[in-house]
């Protein structure tokens, strides 16, 4: 603790307990530790505090009109400290997170529930957006954790694979010949798309030109459209885990992935919740 916050508290107790002997004990001083402390804030104020009667202490005006401004102080004190541990306590955190909607589906509900059982007091914050929106959060500080579909460079940032998965094609069904699998990109020249907003990198990719007739962001929507014959759609496999719609899924004849990349701060700037999580989310890495 600040020395001069120690003297205004021995000021703040004395002036309480009406003795610098108490004052002390209270405080964890000896006495004469206490009186110099006292002393020494009234040379350094240029009043003095109390006036002195053999053991005895009385508040001077001057004491009295201080003692209020210095309990105030010793409050906020008092009060910054426990902010101060807080902040050093995983249980009274906050982790954002900014992901696609794949990835906060299928990769994140695991880990962040193991991550809220253990720290049901941590405040966690999930943003399903793009990869670009992503990035900028975390640029901007507003996001410890971002996915993202390319390496992340800057000062203090960290970026590593954390999934890969295989693009695949969704058509209506019986769409192509059942014989036509896996599927040449040529034969993609020519189809409307219903682009997903995670892989439509991909897509431009593979095909200079594509006809698209909408792009989404929701899977299922998505899904929805293709089963519905609007048009076909290039999705990430991981996105297809557990769907029950009437769609036919196939292989490019060139086989095409998507690696999406965790990126955040390295761990010593990250918070201990934050820290804490990054170990959660170690265990969904492929």
């Amino acid at each position: 603790m600040d020395a001069r916050i120690q003297k205004i508290e021995a000021f703040v107790a004395t002036a309480r307990l009406g003795s610098l002997t108490r004052a002390a004990r209270q405080l964890g001083f000896t006495q004469s530790t206490a009186s110099r402390m006292v002393s020494s804030l009234e040379d350094e104020w240029g009043v003095r505090l109390f006036d002195r009667r053999g053991p005895l202490l009385s508040l001077t005006a001057e004491g009295a009109r201080l003692l209020p401004d210095a309990r105030a102080v010793c409050e906020a004190s008092l009060g910054l400290e426990r902010s101060i541990r807080g902040l050093r306590d995983v249980e009274t955190g906050a982790v954002c997170v900014a992901a696609p909607s794949s990835i906060m589906s299928r990769r994140l509900a695991g880990p962040l529930g193991r991550f809220v059982t253990e720290h049901p007091k941590v405040e966690i914050s999930l943003f399903e957006c793009t990869y670009q929106e992503a990035e900028q959060m975390l640029r901007d500080g507003r996001a410890d954790f971002s996915f993202v579909a390319s390496r992340v460079e800057g000062p203090g940032l960290v970026c590593a694979p954390f999934d890969r998965d295989e693009i695949v094609v969704v058509t209506p069904m019986g769409h192509f010949a059942e014989d036509v699998d896996p599927i040449p990109v040529q034969r993609l020249l020519d189809e409307r798309f219903i682009v997903d907003t995670e892989t439509a990198p991909v897509l431009q990719r593979e095909l200079t030109s594509p006809l698209i007739r909408c792009t989404i962001s929701d899977i299922t929507a998505i899904l929805a459209l293709v089963e519905a014959g609007l048009g076909i759609s290039l999705l990430p496999s991981l996105a297809l885990e557990r769907l029950g719609h009437h769609v036919e899924v196939h292989h490019l004849e060139v086989p095409a992935h998507r690696t999406v990349y965790l990126a955040h701060r390295r761990e010593r700037e990250l918070s201990l919740a934050a820290t804490s999580f990054l170990g959660h989310l170690g265990s969904e890495r492929r």
